[in-house]
């Protein structure tokens, strides 16, 4: 325990006492206990110099390794060295990660056995998730693992689903597989339907009060994830729309940074404007993409986008003029 301890803090984090217990499976007391046995193994071996466990104090405290411990070696390059450590980092820093755990103890055995001669372990990525989910990241995990788990033993699931109506729906389900679009977990599969039987997918942070049948289900032959999603998105979310627009002030600029669709190309016409043309899906996404553009923006096609926003300008002019 002291050895996978070890290799945990190898990887240049500082772990609260917490942490280190969750991903030793033990508790926190047993950790402070792993920490006094390496300090005098430390000691006694080394003679007060190589490496020891530094205790960092206050809210952000916790356990850090000062220094390298090297096993048997894997020859990487600094910059493959480099990723690991960002990886790291990275996926740490992330509330929809699902195998954190199993990753933390897979790059900790990983970064044991490299010298990290001229890279600073210490410097943590920041990352920050706009807009994340209100949700926690325990009860997304349990929702996940129980899906995980009747995808294995391919059982049909029950749960009550919040539609974009705000309605509650009863489902039954056989999950085919769990994927992340757009930030966000989803499971594909089949519903179980008098009306409408088909394959569907939810977004797992509007299922409730799921739980795994013993009815047990076969994944239909034809079944093909890619016939539903690409890297756009979902291909069967309405029509595609060819749209294009010209984006003015900062969005001149910012437009350039992201693809929104198929076929963009981007067309800077001077340091104040940016004509954009692109396909998108879905005439609900595509408005409120506009929108968000406020006064800086001038739509050019298509004509019933046009018409929208002047319906809805109007809208909100007559709603806040009262």
């Amino acid at each position: 325990m002291c050895i996978r301890m070890l290799q945990i803090l190898n990887t240049g984090r500082v772990y609260k006492v917490s942490e280190l217990a969750a991903l030793l499976d033990t508790n926190p007391r047993n950790v402070i206990e792993y920490k006094k046995e390496l300090d005098e193994l430390i000691l006694d071996s080394f003679g007060g110099s190589g490496f020891y466990i530094e205790t960092i104090p206050g809210r952000y405290g916790g356990y850090r390794l000062n220094g390298n411990v090297t096993l048997p070696s894997i020859r990487f390059t600094p910059d493959e060295k480099k990723s690991f450590l960002e990886a790291s980092n990275y996926l740490s820093s992330r509330n929809d990660f699902m195998q954190k755990k199993d990753f933390e103890l897979a790059i900790s055995k990983i970064l044991s056995t490299i010298v990290l001669d001229g890279i600073k372990k210490e410097e943590n990525m920041t990352v920050i998730n706009r807009y994340p989910l209100s949700m926690s990241q325990e009860e997304i995990k349990y929702r996940y693992n129980t899906l995980q788990t009747a995808i294995k033993a391919k059982k049909s699931v029950k749960f009550t689903y919040l539609t974009q109506k705000n309605e509650k729906k009863e489902r039954l389900f056989d999950p085919y597989e769990l994927f992340m679009y757009n930030n966000a977990w989803f499971v594909i599969g089949w519903l179980h339907s008098e009306h409408h039987p088909d394959i569907f997918w939810y977004k797992l942070n509007r299922i409730e009060n799921i739980e795994m049948t013993n009815q047990k289900f076969t994944v239909f032959k034809y079944y093909n994830k890619n016939q539903y999603i690409d890297e756009y998105g979902f291909k069967n979310n309405g029509e595609w729309y060819h749209v294009e627009f010209i984006a003015y002030g900062n969005y001149a600029s910012l437009v350039k940074e992201r693809v929104y669709g198929k076929n963009q190309v981007v067309e800077p016409i001077d340091d104040n404007s940016t004509k954009v043309s692109v396909d998108m899906q879905n005439q609900e996404n595509i408005r409120v993409f506009i929108l968000g553009f406020g006064l800086d923006i001038d739509v050019l096609k298509p004509e019933w986008l046009k018409n929208d926003l002047l319906c809805i300008g109007r809208g909100i002019a007559n709603k806040y003029s009262k």
